[in-house]
């Protein structure tokens, strides 16, 4: 019985006195690394990681640059989450997103014309090959498949996310409705 009244009191100790301390030295803390570091330091690690990516594509995905004429598209400044970056490249009228993340990386396509309407790159090629053709073989892919499934299938993703095939933005044909109307 005396035990568990220990245990009881060491609980309510900790709840109500070392909880709330370590708290507010976690926000005392985190309010000052945003008034003084995180206005210029967050831009400039998200500036080194895009580059260092950018840099890594450029390196391993020469085939890319030198035989579709691949550019890559200036980094727009945005919030990052964890330590996630991306790099987009233009082919043509695609544009692939490059994201790399929490031990992830993975190719995100859409059209120049509609650039918010991202797609995996695996879920594009089935699309553009259309359900019944595809069978789902792509769907999740690797990295090192990448060049493989690119060459068979840039054709195909041409024709599709073409301006006349594709249309306007789409991206709410595709959302599935939680909500029924």
């Amino acid at each position: 019985m005396a035990n568990d009244f220990n245990r009881e009191l060491r609980r309510l100790f900790v709840l109500f006195l070392v909880r709330p301390a370590v708290v507010l030295c976690g926000v005392v803390i985190t309010s000052t690394y945003k008034v003084l570091f995180a206005w210029w330091l967050d831009p400039l690690a998200q500036k080194g990681s895009w580059r260092r990516l950018k840099n890594e594509l450029l390196k391993d995905y020469a085939w890319l640059f030198d035989e579709y004429g691949a550019r890559v598209i200036p980094m727009k400044p945005h919030r990052q989450v964890m330590n996630y970056t991306s790099v987009t490249i233009a082919v043509e009228d695609l544009l692939f997103q490059f994201v790399r993340g929490m031990g992830e990386f993975r190719v995100n396509v859409a059209p120049a014309h509609a650039p918010h309407d991202w797609y995996d790159f695996g879920d594009a090629i089935i699309l553009a090959r259309g359900f019944e053709q595809a069978g789902n073989p792509s769907r999740y892919y690797r990295m090192t498949d990448f060049e493989q499934l690119f060459e068979s299938n840039i054709e195909g993703l041409k024709f599709f996310f073409s301006k006349a095939q594709y249309g306007e933005a789409r991206r709410d044909l595709f959302v599935t409705r939680l909500i029924p109307l």
